[in-house]
């Protein structure tokens, strides 16, 4: 596929892919840090979704289960979130939800590693996050010691 092909077939599938978000507004659950909220939710707006911003676990299980998709971003943490973000994990993963998790600052303090480290088990659907925050996943989760196709 040349350059050009394949930049047209890249365009066509983004200007599908917001057809659809506007015409279907779905809603996208974000457990986001207190320093990005309103940046995530007004981003989820001006797309065409619909944002739901929640940090009590009961809550953000319930709504998983209307949302189109959920997004865990452990840059802000309380002290609460060290049992409630692996059991909201356990669920998405138990009830088929697809999730996104944003690792910030993976390897950086106890609590933060414990959470992280307890995704393995529920893992999500994607991650989103920089370099080092990958490498310090891949050391967490031993995914460079387990086949590659998992």
């Amino acid at each position: 596929m040349s350059d050009d092909s394949f930049s047209a077939t890249l365009r066509k599938q983004i200007v599908q892919a917001v057809s659809k978000v506007r015409e279907t507004t779905p809603l996208a659950q974000s457990f986001t840090n207190f320093v990005t909220m309103n940046l995530v939710a007004n981003a989820q707006l001006a797309a065409g979704g619909t944002a739901a911003m929640s940090f009590l676990p009961d809550d953000v299980i319930d709504t998983a289960e209307i949302a189109g998709s959920n997004y865990i971003n452990v840059g802000t943490l309380l002290p609460f979130f060290k049992d409630a973000l692996p059991e909201i994990a356990r669920k998405l993963h138990e009830n088929g939800k697809t999730w996104v998790l944003d690792p910030v600052a993976a390897g950086i303090g106890e609590t933060r590693t414990v959470i992280l480290e307890s995704f393995r088990d529920y893992p999500p659907t994607i991650v989103r996050g920089n370099a080092s925050e990958i490498i310090a996943l891949d050391s967490m989760w031993g995914l460079t010691d387990t086949d590659s196709t998992v």
